[in-house]
């Protein structure tokens, strides 16, 4: 399967979101940037999602949502650890 990636301004939930589509734009997975409470949330609509695709989308989405509306930088960015 081909994924792709795109950006929704979201008026409605006042931020800005980075899709993962598939080849036919369904969207699979979203990280969304609201500008209303300053928070980063990720969802999943589709199962059996490859990790590193995930991955991949937080890590774009760290880069290239960039701050809140407000100029407010976004949380750090974290590496998974072990413990």
């Amino acid at each position: 399967m081909q994924y792709r990636y795109q950006f929704a301004s979201d008026v409605v939930r006042d931020g800005m979101g980075l899709e993962l589509t598939d080849e036919r734009w369904n969207i699979l997975a979203e990280v969304f940037r609201c500008d209303a409470n300053k928070s980063l949330t990720i969802s999943l609509f589709s199962e059996g999602l490859p990790f590193t695709e995930i991955e991949k989308l937080g890590s774009m989405a760290w880069k290239e949502l960039g701050s809140f509306e407000d100029g407010t930088p976004l949380p750090e960015q974290r590496e998974l650890n072990n413990g």
